[in-house]
């Protein structure tokens, strides 16, 4: 049994992040149908594309999330659509981080509205060929061309702040984000913290302290706590108390 982190597309939008359980064998990267609605009824639930992003062995979890009574969906569709390759999504995971914005948000600029629109629809496929041969075209370079005009942005910004000393302090940024972000890990370090608006260069909330509890946890349970905060719709210092009071809980039941 696998545990998937997927990106619904419902309503010609790429969605947050949801967990769902799976017996198949899906490949990072592919286009599943999971049950999915805005709603919590689950009459309400209808099969929607969603795209896997992170893929973990429920093994690892199974206990944990039997005794802290987490619900997560089963998958009961065995189609899949092979959409894009794992070595795409992780250059787009890098790039996301690097103009500090979200996956979902990403994959939004990626695509056009005929395609997404395609996508909606994929249990139809309809135009299953439009959806096909534009994801040709998604390619590390065809990426950063997307993505590029939300980093200038970005940098824009900085340099009104900070005037000359900008160049300096953005050289030093760039250096560091490159040696950093090498792994899954190390990108969900820098996307939380970005999320809490952590600053720390050292010690508690530093990118080292994420890491050093990060490296205990599976990537699921990670990706699990952070959903589940946004969901909650605290202020964002009280969800980032919660995420780490879960984490908490996770290594003492874990020890």
């Amino acid at each position: 049994m696998n545990i998937l982190t997927v990106i619904p597309i419902f309503r010609n939008k790429f969605q947050n992040p949801t967990l769902f359980f799976s017996r198949e064998n899906f490949s990072i990267g592919s286009i599943i149908l999971v049950p999915y609605s805005k709603t919590i009824n689950p009459k309400k639930l209808k099969e929607k594309p969603a795209l896997i992003i992170e893929k973990s062995n429920l093994k690892e979890t199974k206990q944990f999330l039997r005794k802290n009574d987490i619900q997560i969906n089963k998958t009961t569709n065995s189609i899949e659509f092979n959409f894009f390759s794992e070595k795409i999504i992780n250059d787009i995971k890098r790039k996301s981080s690097k103009i500090q914005k979200s996956l979902e948000f990403s994959l939004e600029k990626l695509f056009t509205k005929k395609v997404k629109e395609e996508l909606n629809k994929i249990t139809k496929l309809s135009k299953k060929s439009v959806i096909k041969d534009y994801t040709k075209k998604i390619t590390p370079d065809f990426t950063s061309q997307k993505l590029k005009p939300f980093l200038i942005k970005k940098k824009t910004i900085i340099s009104k702040k900070k005037g000359i000393q900008s160049i300096n302090s953005l050289l030093s940024k760039n250096r560091v984000s490159k040696n950093k972000l090498h792994s899954e890990k190390h990108y969900l370090v820098d996307e939380i913290r970005k999320y809490f608006g952590e600053t720390a260069k050292k010690g508690k909330g530093s990118f080292g302290f994420y890491l050093g509890f990060f490296n205990r946890l599976p990537k699921s349970i990670i990706y699990q706590y952070w959903a589940e905060v946004k969901e909650s719709r605290k202020s964002i210092k009280s969800q980032q108390k919660i995420f780490w009071w879960k984490i908490g809980n996770f290594l003492k039941e874990k020890n």
